[in-house]
């Protein structure tokens, strides 16, 4: 008998799942339509370069406040509640704003106000949606599951700005941020409609029932010593994405203006977003992962390797296959990240060990960004300073690698 190959799409048989992911799709074209306008909009109401930098503080530092915190109450409280609660308050901050724009009364204060609030929001709505599908979604689509995740991403990254900087360019900013607040509503109205059906779900989130708040947050972090392959890979993984964020934000542009000139940038850019949709497509029509352990930190490896070969300044069309590659393998090793942990961790503690997980990535950004900006303008050459980037994905890598327990990891 002739094994059935499984569709990237398969998921969406899935009602609730079909709800959360189109929801979760104009949620994310939303974001990116506002991370788009975001410096617009600064520099609409008299700001500069230094208060588009405040207003990128006031989004990471409540995330740092409260994800240390956060997937508590994601475990504790129904996700489709939060989900829905967060994309309606994200819609109210859009039309706020909106509102001011129409009235003339926007001002840097609001801009700030705005991105403390989506900073905030982001703390909970990150670890709700990802624990939300481990109650929602089989463990035979929930590679599916992720994959459509990841393609929704990626076109939201490639056509998000372009509909935010034509909205602003071509029609005004109050048009752009009212279009957010929409898309933000009908996010928040889709999930409604999100019906987990699992008994356990039912069980375990509507019970009013609670644990004392130390000792469930204790028993997030407790988990990450319980499960070894779990805590080393959060770790490392933060490490290497040091080597990641400081070539994907401060390096890369300045690669793109001194290689190609900066209208180069987009293409890199989309080439990286290419890569990143077709793995999607290839591990969406994969239903079980053997060896994942290897795979992931296989998959990272690869990424820094290729990093570490545009240091050479291959020709144009080269420097865009590799680019694709490198988002190929950055979607591979998420991917896979994601769909184990919903599958092999506790679902009660997911949204703790979801959050933990981003704490710890954020923690170190604002490190990565400050030693590549340095180490560039101050210390060495750029080409250098790329393969000190990729040098550091892929050290990090191995050393994975070398853990039996990642090894084994099946």
């Amino acid at each position: 008998m002739t094994r059935k190959v499984p569709n990237v799409f398969s998921a969406l048989s899935n009602r609730s799942f079909s709800f959360l992911w189109i929801g979760q799709s104009f949620s994310m074209f939303a974001f990116s339509i506002n991370t788009t306008c975001l410096p617009f909009l600064v520099f609409h109401v008299g700001g500069g370069a230094a208060e588009l930098s405040i207003a990128q503080t006031f989004f990471i530092v409540p995330q740092l406040v409260f994800l240390f915190i956060s997937g508590i109450y994601v475990d504790r409280i129904p996700k489709k509640t939060i989900l829905s609660s967060v994309d309606f308050l994200r819609g109210i901050a859009a039309a706020t704003i909106a509102g001011l724009l129409l009235t003339h009364q926007a001002s840097t204060f609001y801009v700030y106000v705005l991105t403390a609030l989506l900073g905030t929001f982001s703390s909970f709505y990150r670890p709700a949606v990802r624990s939300m599908l481990s109650w929602i979604v089989d463990d035979k689509y929930r590679l599916s599951a992720n994959s459509l995740r990841s393609i929704s991403q990626q076109l939201s990254k490639i056509i998000g700005p372009v509909v935010g900087s034509f909205l602003v360019v071509s029609v005004s900013l109050f048009s752009a941020y009212t279009i957010n607040a929409i898309l933000f509503a009908l996010s928040a109205l889709l999930v409604y409609f999100v019906r987990p059906q699992k008994r356990e779900y039912r069980n375990g989130e509507t019970s009013r029932k609670k644990g004392n708040f130390l000792v469930d947050l204790f028993a997030g972090w407790s988990t990450l010593i319980e499960v070894p392959w779990l805590g080393t890979t959060i770790l490392l993984g933060s490490l290497a994405n040091m080597g990641i964020a400081g070539f994907d934000v401060i390096l890369l542009p300045i690669y793109a203006k001194s290689v190609h000139g900066i209208e180069a940038f987009g293409w890199f850019l989309t080439s990286m977003a290419v890569g990143s949709l077709l793995c999607a497509l290839v591990i969406g029509r994969i239903d079980r992962l053997a060896k994942r352990g290897i795979l992931y930190y296989s998959f990272m490896a690869a990424s820094g390797l290729f990093v570490i070969s545009l240091a050479m300044t291959p020709p144009f069309w080269l420097i865009l296959v590799i680019l694709a590659a490198f988002g190929f393998c950055l979607s591979a090793f998420i991917i896979i990240w994601e769909s184990a942990t919903q599958e092999l961790i506790d679902k009660k503690l997911l949204g703790r060990i979801t959050s933990i997980e981003m704490f710890f990535g954020l923690l170190l950004l604002p490190v990565s960004y400050s030693l590549f900006g340095w180490l560039v303008d101050k210390v060495v050459n750029l080409s250098l300073t790329i393969v000190i980037a990729g040098i550091t994905i892929f050290l990090f890598s191995i050393l994975g690698l070398f853990n039996r327990k990642i090894r084994t990891l099946n």
